[in-house]
């Protein structure tokens, strides 16, 4: 898909034409507020855009409509939207036709579709495959693959070309982000649909699993709450004489058991610790405050604990540092594996150059020295490794203490509640007898409460299980696709052009090689230092020189691949950077760089010239050089009262 014209209709019928050449470079060039930054949002709400981002003003006020003409294969298609009155608008015309087909006239204007119809042709003819994307968070929505994907790679707006922080166009907007990592893989080639499909149906059963396992441990929990209460139930009931007390003391097995015996007690004895002071009897000390004091104890040892297990953590994760560089540098040490060996005892020859395999006059003694140090960082690894073997046992055994200890911290705090609610409920001045019938109904009620716990925790444990399942066959179905191994061959082949053009236009850090993060959705360089993301690169003219690069590396992928993605690409002001912020005509300053404007254009017209017509770019911009080849791109010059909307439509209104 190539733009032919685009076009905007005043209100009285009257047209105004921006003509452009399919397969080549177009400039637009022209002062500042003519209208030029609108064409890139008029082409994208003639594609099919929802939202209406042009310019509020002389745009929206004398244009009633807006056409774009482009051309798919052999067939033509017009697109028209009506001006709309409010932000968002889904009417839309369209029409098809063949090389013969033109811009309508005024009068031959009418709605007769939607965005939905037009996406959806536009996206048929580009020949993107049907298929829907789950998005791998449920908090946003899931999509089918569209026209509306494909133009996040066509289009820069002056705001988008400039950013240090993004580099596709709506990057920054809500969910577009992850919808344009979803997508890429496909609009490579590095997968098919079907494969798409099979991926999200296997990130949405992990989701299914995790919030499953999720819920089961909830449940569980829930169930550990119950069991101490369970728990706190049978000493209540012990110590009101409803259970003989030995059975209360000591590990409880048959809590429920005990429950149930609790319940159908016909006689029971009250305790004489019943009938004393609810403070102290014969200097021992009440019930409530022997409870206190175990609580206290449980905090004090639980607190121990956790401050030991946070101690092996920190020293767990200050190791892990410490093993990951040790790795590191005992995997470069692991190169001398691929030095010269002598032939007697098989260690390495000092006598052989190991780029050469000539022999030297003097021996390298390095690689005895690297091959002990190489040895010396195994020790230290293996060492490291016995070491970190024992803290996790002891961790692990710490952990177990812990959890125990919270478990008796809630049944103590359990027994406690029970205590309080029993005081409440019924005086010291009840009859025994009535304690013991509000205990029975407590009791009724946990053991009415254990039936449906019970079975909710074997339908969550099945539930839990039958996903498991579901995912690891997923999972065994996409661990031959090879997707992450062609994705990588493919970004290969694109970084050497994506370096290739950033050493053209003399970029900050273009010496080194020049990646394309796919997940970050950003440009870096590899340097001897380390990575070096865009976002730490210095100066607008490195900013849009790298989204210069990345767009015209990936546009050369697509067309030589015959990829599904638009075949133009429009940069709005890329040479923003080399004039005054409120410039009015680049033509007309005299100190900009443009040795490094002229490189700017030079290369996108070198990068059209060698697809050979399978490329369009469309350029907006101050600037005007006076190059043949140049003036030969320029489709029309907005200055001397030329612009998008004619003066006398202004005036008219």
């Amino acid at each position: 898909m190539q733009i032919l014209a685009v076009s905007v209709y005043s209100h009285d019928g009257k047209r105004r034409d921006l003509r452009l050449k399919p397969g080549r470079l177009n400039i637009l060039t022209g002062r500042s507020k003519t209208g030029k930054s609108a064409v890139l949002d008029l082409i994208e709400f003639c594609l099919g855009r929802d939202e209406v981002t042009l310019p509020l003003g002389v745009i929206s006020e004398t244009v009633s409509w807006y056409a774009t003409l482009v051309q798919i294969g052999d067939a033509r298609l017009v697109l028209a939207r009506p001006n709309p009155e409010t932000a968002t608008t889904r009417r839309a015309m369209m029409s098809v036709g063949d090389s013969r087909l033109d811009l309508p006239d005024y009068s031959a204007l009418r709605v007769n579709a939607d965005t939905t119809v037009l996406r959806e042709q536009l996206s048929e003819r580009l020949g993107i495959e049907s298929f829907r994307v789950e998005q791998r968070t449920s908090l946003r929505s899931s999509f089918d693959v569209s026209v509306r994907q494909a133009l996040f790679y066509s289009l820069q707006k002056q705001t988008e070309i400039a950013n240090q922080q993004l580099l596709f166009h709506r990057q920054g907007e809500e969910g577009i982000a992850a919808a344009i990592r979803e997508t890429l893989p496909y609009f490579l080639g590095a997968v098919e649909p079907e494969r798409v499909v099979l991926r999200q149906q296997f990130l949405q059963a992990r989701r299914v699993l995790r919030r499953t396992r999720r819920e089961l441990e909830d449940a569980r929990i829930s169930s550990y709450d119950q069991d101490s209460r369970h728990v706190a139930l049978v000493r209540e009931a012990a110590s009101l004489g409803l259970i003989p007390a030995e059975y209360s003391s000591g590990p409880l097995e048959d809590v429920l058991g005990l429950l149930e015996l609790a319940l159908n007690s016909t006689q029971a004895q009250i305790p004489d610790a019943r009938r004393g002071s609810p403070t102290e009897l014969d200097g021992q000390p009440s019930r409530r405050q022997a409870l206190l004091n175990e609580r206290r104890r449980l905090r004090e040892e639980y607190r121990d604990v956790a401050d030991s297990i946070d101690l092996l953590q920190g020293l767990r994760s200050e190791q892990e540092d410490f093993d990951g560089e040790l790795r590191y540098q005992f995997d470069r040490l692991q190169a001398l594996d691929l030095m010269p060996r002598s032939d007697s005892d098989g260690a390495h020859d000092e006598n052989l150059c190991p780029l050469c395999l000539q022999t030297v006059t003097i021996p390298d003694p390095n690689l005895v020295l690297l091959g002990a140090l190489r040895e010396e960082v195994g020790r230290s690894l293996a060492t490291s490794g016995n070491v970190r073997r024992r803290r996790e046992t002891e961790l692990r055994r710490l952990s177990a203490h812990r959890d125990q200890l919270r478990d008796e911290i809630r049944v103590n705090l359990t027994q406690l509640d029970d205590l309080t609610s029993t005081e409440n409920a019924v005086s010291e001045a009840d009859a025994p007898s009535v304690q013991q019938a509000f205990l029975r109904g407590r009791i009724a009620q946990e053991l009415d409460r254990g039936v449906s716990g019970a079975d909710r925790i074997a339908t969550l444990t099945e539930a839990a299980e039958a996903a498991r399942l579901r995912v690891e066959s997923l999972q065994s179905l996409l661990e031959d696709d090879g997707i992450d191994s062609k994705m990588d061959q493919i970004l290969r082949q694109i970084e050497v052009d994506l370096t290739n053009f950033s050493r053209y236009l003399r970029l900050e850090n273009s010496e080194h090689y020049i990646r394309l993060d796919p997940d970050r959705l950003i440009v870096s360089a590899v340097t001897p230092g380390g990575v070096r993301p865009l976002t730490r690169v210095g100066s607008a003219e490195n900013w849009i020189g790298y989204h210069l690069a990345v767009h015209l590396a990936l546009h050369k992928w697509f067309v030589t691949n015959d990829r599904p993605v638009p075949r133009f690409v429009i940069f709005d002001q890329p040479t923003q950077a080399f004039f005054p912020e409120e410039v009015a005509d680049a033509a007309e300053i005299e100190d900009a760089d443009w040795q490094a404007v002229r490189r700017q254009f030079s290369l996108m017209n070198d990068v059209v010239t060698a697809l050979d017509g399978a490329l369009q770019i469309i350029v907006c911009d101050h600037a005007n050089l006076s190059d043949d080849w140049f003036q030969a791109a320029v489709v029309d010059n907005w200055r001397r009262d030329v612009a998008l909307v004619p003066v006398d439509w202004i005036v008219a209104e």
